[in-house]
């Protein structure tokens, strides 16, 4: 009830402002505009249905590079019912484990994700040293497979972000290179699409050009 349309004004704030099109603002100024902008519909809603809940319960993933401060920076944007309104708390440095490693997550099956996510880097020795690789991606990619997390599914959606405050998505093959399906943010291309977007195969983790019928 409150995510999609949500995300909708989001994407219509940012493109409708001169400084953040002119990448002007920094992205620890546009978390806050954004909250702004979120807390202003909530403070909108009103006379819903019986039995619909009034409060918010989603939880949205804010992030990118900061030019300001040379970094990359994450946020899990959540409703808090004593204050009533949307706040915000940053990702911190996996605690305990490997302080290189920037993390966050929202979404269904936070602990099975979590626990599947460490079995694959001590796997492959990169538990308590390094940053990530591929391995959210391959983690997602097995539990997107698996019938028994039927709460989450579809092909997977990545973006890439740029340290000159960019991003470009990855089109996927999905569910396998195989199939032949091309799937870009969530949607399988027509027959007669093309993109310009690299094409990702998600076993091997490697790209290549879309070259379908134009």
């Amino acid at each position: 009830m409150y995510a999609y349309p949500v995300m909708l004004q989001a994407i219509a704030a940012v493109s409708q402002h001169p400084r953040l099109l002119s990448r002007g603002m920094n992205l620890d100024d546009l978390k806050g505009h954004l909250l702004r902008v979120l807390n202003g519909m909530v403070s909108l809603v009103h006379d819903l249905p019986k039995g619909c809940e009034s409060e918010p319960d989603t939880t949205f993933l804010f992030g990118g590079w900061s030019w300001k401060y040379s970094q990359f920076k994450i946020w899990l944007l959540h409703y808090d019912s004593q204050l009533k309104k949307f706040t915000f708390r940053p990702a911190s440095k996996w605690s305990g484990l490997n302080h290189e490693k920037l993390f966050a997550f929202t979404g269904d099956y936070e602990a099975e994700y979590r626990d599947r996510l460490v079995s694959l880097l001590r796997r492959k020795m990169k538990l308590t040293s390094g940053g990530f690789d591929m391995e959210p991606l391959e983690v997602l990619r097995d539990m997107l497979r698996e019938p028994q997390f039927d709460l989450i599914g579809g092909a997977p959606q990545i973006m890439k972000v740029y340290k000159y405050s960019n991003s470009k998505p990855y089109a996927v093959f999905w569910p396998t290179k195989e199939a032949e399906t091309i799937n870009l943010l969530g949607r399988p291309l027509l027959d007669y699409e093309l993109s310009d977007y690299l094409v990702l195969d998600t076993d091997t983790m490697g790209t290549v050009k879309h070259s379908g019928v134009a």
